[in-house]
């Protein structure tokens, strides 16, 4: 299992095709900070990192080419809110008026960024399956994404510290509950953009909100 979180907005580039040699990365500037990772035997939170799309694309890809999962957070909000006169439409049978509710949210930072990693696995890897609930991941899809919190009165989430959180709150960590947003109030912009980029997600997850980890210890 590779763990990696991604600090909204500090990516340099999105990654590129390479033809038909595979995948490639685009250039970005040299550094860390920009993501972190770790494995559950790694010692360091920040084991992995990179400052570009293009090395957090590397990573994601070659681990899930090893037969690893994979569990991406980002510290943005990763769901979008339905006006009441929309919420007619907004049902987990029309998935496409979902995922078209969304689009406006797809050039948010963070959203961006995992719109190019989305996008190029889609490319390379179709066959990869994306979920936002902690249930049906752990039921072996390939990718999950969540969203990383601030504990009440901290400043700005770090990359490696939400990575280490989300090891510690893995096994009590619980998925949304109905009263929190009922179906059909809310829009998933982390399974619209899966969605977008041509890879499985499950159309009801279109209308929950993502799991959410709550960063402490950083």
């Amino acid at each position: 299992m590779l763990v990696i979180a991604v600090q909204t907005g500090s990516l340099d580039g999105p990654a590129r095709s390479g033809g038909s040699g595979g995948p490639v990365g685009a250039g970005g500037s040299a550094g860390s900070g920009s993501w972190a990772g770790r494995r559950h035997d790694d010692d360091r939170p920040d084991a992995s990192s990179g400052a570009t799309s293009a090395e957090l694309f590397d990573a994601v890809f070659h681990a899930l080419h090893d037969g690893e999962q994979v569990a991406l957070g980002f510290d943005c909000p990763l769901t979008l809110a339905v006006a009441p006169d929309q919420a007619s439409v907004a049902t987990e049978a029309d998935a496409d008026a979902l995922v078209n509710q969304a689009e406006p949210a797809a050039t948010r930072p963070g959203i961006t960024e995992l719109g190019h990693l989305l996008g190029e696995l889609g490319t390379w890897r179709p066959w990869t399956t994306v979920s936002t609930s902690l249930s049906r991941w752990k039921a072996n899809t390939s990718i999950l994404v969540w969203e990383a919190v601030p504990a009440e009165g901290s400043g700005p989430v770090t990359a490696s510290a939400a990575a280490d959180s989300f090891f510690r709150q893995l096994q009590t960590a619980a998925e949304p509950g109905p009263e929190e947003a009922a179906a059909g109030t809310v829009v998933n912009l982390a399974a619209a953009t899966a969605r977008r980029a041509g890879l499985f997600v499950d159309p009801s997850e279109l209308a929950r909100p993502a799991v959410s980890i709550t960063v402490t210890g950083g």
